[in-house]
């Protein structure tokens, strides 16, 4: 949800018909083009995930957090890692 948003938003989509026709175009991609993805390696499918994610990262907050407060920048990065490297609930337990 969160990519297809960026996406959305990324295009200058401002209407909700806009998510009509991303939803009719997954629909569509989901039931003829399946079938090709499932020769795809996983690895193929993880690069195409992480780079379309790598714009959602806001760089500034983290130089402000490191330029106001160092400590809460440490559990900003630890949590962000822990989040990356295993899950969710591991990133919040280790913020």
């Amino acid at each position: 949800p969160i990519s297809r948003s960026a996406v959305n938003f990324n295009a200058g989509c401002k209407t909700a018909a806009s998510n009509i026709v991303m939803a009719t175009v997954i629909m569509v991609t989901l039931l003829l083009l399946t079938p090709l993805f499932y020769y795809t390696p996983l690895v193929v499918l993880s690069a195409i995930i992480t780079t379309a994610m790598i714009g959602l990262i806001d760089y500034e907050s983290f130089i402000h957090l490191w330029k106001v407060d160092k400590a809460d920048f440490v559990v900003c990065v630890v949590a962000f890692l822990g989040v990356v490297f295993w899950n969710v609930e591991i990133g919040l337990i280790i913020a």
